[in-house]
């Protein structure tokens, strides 16, 4: 069996949890339920769960204050909550999964269906990553989940982002490349803010990396590592007034 426990500090979202659980997915046995950071962290180190439901704002605190606390960290992490812009960033940046509320049961299963699968990849290395995301808003990392690695990259590394249908190519500084089964509009909503742009449906740049804007040809981007980025109609009006704005 697959041990769960589940820290909510509403009673009716905690037994929603656990009727979910028990109607899709068998193999998954709550051991405990939790409503504050005290009990959650002595739940959580009693039964060493391979999966955590953790809600934002619980008693005593908040959900990252539990993870701050736990020694034992090797649990799959589904964050359960309401809409919060500031912490939603730090766990998609980190790579963790999350289900709002009210609870969706079919985006409840897919994401613990999801979750499962990735059992024992390296999740304490991800959580890590959230803490410091969630604590350090000027010097964010990135993780990128491959089909055999766990990459934590600083977004100051990062030079841009390819699009290849489903897939999105970064590319490093150190000319590293890691690519990734997720589409780049994911990634371009997600760092909009951080000092990237997007010039082309298939590119997302680092500004720190731009050399200069070439207007013939259509236009395109000359980066500092001389690699150049095409420029699209639909994009160069929004790329202009952004490098205007430096």
């Amino acid at each position: 069996m697959i041990k769960a426990v589940i820290v909510d500090d509403e009673s009716c979202f905690r037994e929603m949890v656990s009727t979910l659980l028990g109607d899709y997915f068998p193999d998954v046995e709550v051991v405990a339920f939790a409503e504050g950071v005290d009990d959650a962290v002595a739940a959580v180190e009693q039964y060493r769960p391979a999966l955590l439901f953790l809600d934002i704002e619980i008693k005593g605190g908040t959900g990252f204050h539990v993870l701050q606390r736990l020694k034992y960290k090797d649990f799959k992490l589904i964050f359960i909550t309401a809409f919060n812009e500031f912490a939603i960033q730090a766990i998609k940046f980190s790579a963790i999964d999350y289900i709002l509320k009210p609870i969706n049961e079919f985006e409840f299963k897919a994401g613990v269906e999801k979750a499962l699968s990735g059992i024992g990849n390296d999740t304490p290395l991800q959580s890590e990553n959230l803490l410091f995301n969630y604590a350090d808003v000027n010097h964010k990392k990135l993780v990128l989940r491959t089909a055999q690695e766990i990459h934590v990259v600083k977004l100051a590394d990062l030079v841009r982002c390819e699009a290849d249908n489903a897939y999105t190519t970064f590319i490093l500084v150190s000319g590293e490349k890691i690519v990734v089964s997720k589409g780049l509009g994911e990634y371009a909503e997600m760092l909009s803010g951080y000092g990237f742009v997007r010039p082309h449906q298939s590119h997302l740049v680092n500004i720190d990396y731009i050399r200069k804007f070439d207007k013939s040809e259509g236009g395109r981007l000359v980066l500092k590592d001389r690699t150049s980025v095409p420029v699209s109609t639909r994009h160069k009006n929004r790329l202009l007034e952004t490098l205007g704005k430096l």
